[in-house]
């Protein structure tokens, strides 16, 4: 009940209207009080000045003035201020002040106010007692006719101790009065809430799916009109409740699984379910597209006019599009309700299709490849043989040099197949693997001392550049030093006489970096996004006559792969190149 918003509003409104009408009654009271007192004291002053009007008038005659000492002997028990001053505004006499000090009071409102009035009053501040003071003056006249004004007057003091002891009494009345209507106000505010929210939160937990609860029925008002209603709508909506949502489950359950993506819309395209497949291929958020117009999502045309033909032709609308660098297959279809009441819509399915076409184009570019990589070889062999066996008188000199080329083509299908069985090996997830741990600065060591004697022979300087001299992986061994091989003797290979090729081991973080530079005929922007595809090279007929098969860049890819690590090239045309492999260290994998 404590966090009962109507409980708090009720009494809220009461409360403020009781603490206003207690503050309003208050001060008016206060103010009252205050006149009732200021009007008695002026009452007092004017009783006292109407007694002191006859003895005091008589000094009106004489021209000398009466000190503060004898005038208070002649007015004994008065404690009001006494003042008399003549019809000029000289002051003739004062008990609190010598009158020869004092100022002309012709200006003082409480003696200009006397001679329109029977008295005059004023409250303001003393100059001569330096603080605040009522004021009362009457018109007194001598025996002879001189006229003067008498003036009595109090100071303020006394009339603000009375109103501060008055107004402390009011204060506590109406603090006592507010707060026991306060606490009334609340039990009343109480009575009236206290079912209103006990509905209320028997009715959320009704909505919330806890249809076995059930409101009070003892209450013959509205309130209890509507606890009744409510019962009977939790009763006759459980069952159907409880069906729709196994149904709605079930069949959210088998969106969800699908891969393909789903969307349903109705006749007006507007979309009413998506399932997480579609939302991924076309890049969109569930807020972005439900209960909107198909037409305003932001996916491609070709999608929206198959849905728009479908609909409105009544026919399937199959389409093939690009999206996003993605292929998309879509189909649209119309489905009819149950029943006349049910709502007709349509589905649209969409297939990603671009892993598989691209598995296609490289299965079949693959095959091409390798077929006109084995061709070659296996054409020249044929050739060879067969010119030896059309030519039995053959020159013995003649004879070895076709025998040599045969051997040099045999070698090279020989490379070729040993490669395809290497990339079919690291293509394999289902392939064994020897992993151990491996020390980066052995493996680079072996491949330099391998490598070394090529370089002379190809006149190329070689260097080894370990700065860190063990850097430990998990991986096989054999397959680190074929990868770090392959790229060595693509150095050597491109760099040519007079070159240098440097191999290189360091640490970034937690990665082990291998790189191996040279300064060779580098390699376009445009082909370093592809050398590392099967059967590409930079120099066809170059990488031919040195005996490449096209597949080292590929093997060093897979490998790199196969240990959890990626390979790339930064290079610029007659400057050189640097490839540069990266593998987690081994307590990093996994």
């Amino acid at each position: 009940m404590l966090n009962s918003r109507l409980l708090w509003q009720i009494w809220g409104i009461l409360g403020f209207t009781l603490v206003v009408s207690s503050l309003v009654f208050g001060i008016l009271v206060s103010n009252q009080a205050e006149q009732d007192a200021v009007y008695r004291i002026e009452q007092s002053l004017l009783s006292q000045a109407l007694e002191l009007s006859q003895p005091m008038s008589r000094f009106l005659d004489g021209e000398e003035t009466l000190d503060p000492e004898r005038l208070s002997a002649l007015t004994p028990g008065v404690t009001a201020r006494i003042t008399l001053i003549d019809s000029s505004g000289r002051v003739i006499a004062d008990n609190k002040n010598d009158p020869a000090d004092m100022d002309n009071h012709a200006d003082r409102p409480e003696f200009v106010a006397s001679s329109s009035s029977s008295y005059g009053v004023s409250t303001r501040f003393s100059d001569t007692l330096k603080r605040s003071m009522h004021y009362l003056a009457i018109q007194v006249s001598s025996a002879n006719g001189r006229r003067g004004v008498l003036r009595l007057a109090l100071p303020l003091t006394e009339i603000e101790q009375q109103m501060a002891v008055l107004r402390k009494r009011i204060a506590l009345s109406t603090l006592f009065i507010g707060a026991v209507s306060l606490l009334i106000g609340y039990v009343l505010a109480f009575g009236v809430t206290r079912p209103i929210t006990r509905m209320t939160t028997l009715a959320s937990h009704i909505a919330k799916g806890e249809y076995h609860l059930r409101l009070p029925g003892d209450r013959s008002d509205e309130i209890g009109q509507l606890a009744a209603v409510i019962n009977e709508l939790a009763l006759g909506a459980e069952e159907r409740i409880n069906e729709m949502t196994s149904n709605r489950n079930r069949l959210a359950a088998v969106l969800t699984a699908l891969t393909e993506g789903v969307i349903a819309l109705d006749l007006d395209q507007r979309v009413q379910h998506v399932n997480e497949s579609a939302l991924k291929m076309l890049g969109l958020k569930r807020e972005n597209i439900l209960n909107r117009k198909f037409m305003e999502v932001t996916v491609a045309r070709e999608i929206k006019q198959a849905v728009q033909t479908s609909i409105e032709e009544e026919t399937s609308g199959p389409c093939s599009v690009s999206f996003e660098g993605r292929t998309l297959d879509c189909t649209c279809q119309l489905i009819d309700g149950v029943t006349d009441q049910e709502s007709r819509g349509a589905i649209l399915v969409i297939e990603d299709e671009t892993e598989r076409r691209r598995l296609e184009q490289v299965r079949s570019d693959f095959v091409a490849n390798a077929s006109h990589e084995l061709k070659t070889p296996i054409s020249a062999i044929r050739g060879l043989i067969e010119t030896i066996i059309d030519d039995p008188d053959m020159p013995q000199d003649v004879f070895q040099r076709f025998v040599e080329r045969i051997r040099q083509q045999t070698i090279r299908l020989d490379n070729i197949v040993q490669d395809l069985l290497q990339l079919s090996r690291f293509d394999s997830s289902e392939r064994e693997k020897a992993v151990t741990r491996i020390d980066l600065g052995g493996v680079l060591r072996q491949v330099y001392q391998s490598k070394t004697f090529e370089a002379t022979d190809a006149g190329v300087e070689f260097e080894l550049d370990l700065q860190e001299s063990s850097l430990v992986i998990d991986g096989e061994a054999e397959a680190l030093n074929q990868l770090v091989s392959n790229l060595v003797e693509n150095a050597i290979k491109y760099t040519g006489k007079g070159g240098r090729v440097q191999l290189r081991l360091l640490k970034l973080g937690s990665m082990a970096h291998i790189e191996v530079e040279d300064n060779g005929i580098g390699i376009s922007k445009d082909e370093t996004q592809r050398i590392f595809e099967r059967f590409y090279r930079v120099d066809r007929a170059r990488s031919r006559d040195m005996g490449g098969t096209g597949l080292g860049l590929a093997i060093v890819k897979h490998i790199a792969q196969a240990h959890h690590g990626s390979v790339s090239v930064t290079s610029q045309l007659g400057q050189g190149s640097r490839f540069t492999v990266q593998i987690p260290l081994a307590e990093q994998i996994t």
